[in-house]
């Protein structure tokens, strides 16, 4: 297990309530970095949920070498925005972002950089249903290229949507899997015929699209809000929930963790790093950010980064080659940190 040092490079301020932040990972453009964010239209406050708006704007920025301020290239106007996450590859020749919206869209971004621009262009869009947040989104070919590229769409109504990216958004199914608000949507990355849901009534549950029913684990204390599949570690997946613990799983049984570890906040967001596979990077709510190391049956916490002072939603790895530069994000002061980390041996 190795330490790790956390410094901050750079921060910004995103105007709106900031959610997510989200590296490219697809060669030469892995210094692309997009930043989505959520905020409620003040003059809706008193309203019912359905009839509220939501705002939201993508920031992208290009962060290399030359970089000495950060500043981006280019924004986008949109409705609140829940989730984002790039496909691993180029589809029809361009890298593809994915972007689920406070008014229940899946939209998907196509990135241009032609002719010296760096910009998001607007593809396809599907809704997913009306009065009804779209909450999560995944791609099913992170690891695995098959003829056909999945979405799954998770949401409020706490139902679950897969999509097949063809020349437009075609729906696959929907599954009615959780009680309340589905927080999170996510593909086993080595069958992607496979895919898990997180929801606001405690219940972690795996679905294959092929069959009825699903596997349904009540292990969590409070609402799952997070799951990763790894890309390098077979049947290895990881869990966060509101309850504060990160769960490490076995793929094949789901009735209960492998083992599970206290972090201290809600766990929002978790992300594999993309050069070692035993380093993930956790987004903790209130509880900060937190660097893990999740090696043979064992999580634990090896760096906290404190220097946000709100609740900690988005956070990412960028795919270089050390892959040791991080994007994080908090929601109330409006901050985007873009920072390094060390490890140590």
């Amino acid at each position: 297990m190795a330490a790790a040092t956390w410094t901050t490079r750079w921060r910004w301020d995103t105007g709106l309530s900031a959610d997510s932040a989200e590296w490219c990972p697809v060669p030469p453009h892995t210094d692309v970095l997009v930043c989505g964010t959520y905020q409620l239209n003040k003059g809706d406050e008193g309203k019912q949920s359905a009839n509220q708006k939501r705002l939201g704007r993508i920031y992208v920025f290009r962060i290399n070498d030359e970089t000495t301020t950060l500043e981006p290239v280019h924004t986008v106007e949109i409705s609140g925005i829940l989730d984002q996450k790039w496909c691993y590859h180029t589809i029809d020749n361009h890298p593809v972002l994915a972007v689920v919206t406070s008014d229940g869209f899946v939209k998907l971004f196509k990135l241009i950089t032609e002719e010296g621009e760096c910009k998001l262009e607007l593809w396809m869009e599907e809704s997913i249903g009306e009065s009804i947040l779209a909450l999560s989104v995944d791609w099913s070919t992170n690891k695995l290229r098959s003829a056909e590229t999945r979405l799954v769409v998770s949401d409020s109504s706490g139902s679950v949507t897969v999509f097949a990216v063809q020349d437009k958004l075609n729906k696959l199914g929907t599954w009615n899997c959780h009680g309340f608000e589905a927080w999170i949507a996510a593909f086993n990355y080595w069958n992607p015929d496979v895919f898990y849901s997180g929801g606001d009534d405690c219940l972690f549950k795996s679905h294959d699209v092929r069959a009825g029913g699903a596997v349904c684990s009540r292990a969590h204390d409070a609402g799952v809000t997070s799951v990763r599949s790894s890309v390098d570690v077979e049947h290895q997946l990881l869990t966060g929930s509101y309850d504060e613990s990160v769960r490490l799983w076995d793929a094949r049984a789901l009735k209960r963790p492998v083992t599970e570890t206290n972090v201290n906040g809600g766990v929002w967001r978790l992300k594999y790093h993309p050069r070692r596979p035993a380093s993930v990077l956790a987004a903790c709510m209130y509880g900060g950010f937190r660097i893990l190391n999740v090696e043979g049956d064992s999580i634990t916490v090896v760096n906290e980064y404190m220097e946000h002072e709100s609740i900690a939603y988005g956070a990412d790895w960028k795919f270089s080659e050390d892959g040791n530069m991080v994007a994080t994000c908090s929601f109330y002061d409006c901050k985007l940190h873009v920072g390094n980390i060390v490890f140590e041996a």
